[in-house]
């Protein structure tokens, strides 16, 4: 099952007697491993009918003997066995854990955890037959930002789609360093329930260096050379090529509609409203306007187009490809760099 699905069994409380949670991202490995051990042990009893063991260091013979004792003081017992990959290596250990496995007690959940597991072998192979497998892949850039948001609601704050893309552009897909800037949010608005932009810019924007308004300023005024010094700090401290370009996107999306001669007849109250900018911004969008045709504003969608492309389907080096791609946004004239080239 996947990490999603696990979620229903952690609602249920029903939880199997043996489990593999493996995959790359092992901050949700780590969750699953807390949902199990919150919903089966009381915090008081933890010190009795819990055992976590490095399965580099530990015999089956002896993991086993943990996971047939019966809890001192509740209905369940919970055994983890971490690097599960190093565990087990020989014959003997590996019957042994078979032989457990094949008829586990059904007060204990044994948990086995594996970044890496190999199905095609033994303890893999009864695990896979035996036991519920619950696999905890990294999310899709599409996802996170979702990710963000249902974080920040489960722990009783709420944070709009816009502050949601702005934590993923600024921090990437890490869940682990993306948790860590929701912690330090969570403390710096203290009682307000309301997560903003403003926010994301003041704590995590500014722990990351360069922000991406920084950036989308330096090519609004077609400053190539802070432009690019932005973008190589941003790829440097890992923040995700691709956020920036949803970023980038919206950013030459707004100037596209200041092209419409009526919109820029609006009064200021009616243009933040048409094109979505914060009322401080309008003057300054103006002035990126006249710096870009609408021929140039048409040619850089179909850059940010490539440049995605490139990402998602070339080698090319990421940092190269959002270097190439400011370079595209700022050219005054000439055909757009092919990225996907």
């Amino acid at each position: 099952m996947t990490y999603s699905e696990f979620q229903t069994v952690v609602r249920s409380k029903r939880f199997a007697p043996v489990y593999l949670f493996y995959g790359e991202e092992d901050f949700l490995i780590d969750e699953c491993i807390r949902a199990v051990i919150e919903n089966t042990i009381d915090p008081e009893a933890r010190a009795f009918d819990l055992d976590v063991i490095d399965g580099s260091k530990a015999a089956a013979r002896d993991v086993v003997a943990h996971a047939l004792s019966f809890p001192m003081t509740g209905p369940r017992r919970v055994v983890v066995v971490k690097e599960f990959e190093k565990f087990a290596t020989t014959e003997t250990e590996k019957e042994i854990l078979a032989a457990y496995i094949e008829r586990p007690l059904e007060s204990t959940c044994l948990v086995a955890v594996s970044l890496e597991p190999d199905f095609r072998r033994k303890p893999f192979t009864d695990l896979k037959k035996r036991s519920a497998l619950v696999e905890c892949r990294p999310l899709y850039d599409n996802q996170v930002p979702g990710w963000i948001s249902e974080r920040i609601r489960r722990f009783g704050k709420e944070a709009n789609a816009e502050a949601c893309r702005l934590i993923h552009a600024y921090v990437g897909n890490s869940l682990r360093s993306l948790q860590n800037e929701i912690d330090k949010l969570f403390i710096f608005v203290g009682d307000r329930q309301q997560i903003t932009a403003d926010d994301v810019t003041t704590i995590v924007g500014a722990s990351k260096g360069y922000t991406i308004f920084e950036l989308q300023n330096a090519i609004g005024r077609k400053d190539t050379k802070q432009a690019m010094r932005i973008i190589e700090r941003m790829t440097e401290v890992g923040q995700s090529p691709q956020m920036i370009i949803v970023m980038l996107t919206r950013f030459f999306n707004q100037i596209w509609k200041l092209s419409d001669v009526r919109v820029r007849r609006f009064a200021e109250s009616d243009i933040i409203r048409e094109i979505g900018i914060p009322p401080y911004y309008v003057r300054q969008y103006m002035e990126f306007h006249a710096n870009f045709t609408m021929e140039q504003i048409e040619r850089n969608f179909m850059s940010l187009l490539d440049a995605d492309i490139a990402l998602k389907t070339t080698s090319r080096a990421p940092r190269l490809v959002m270097d190439l791609l400011v370079l595209s946004l700022i050219q005054p004239s000439g055909e757009a760099t092919r990225l996907s080239s």
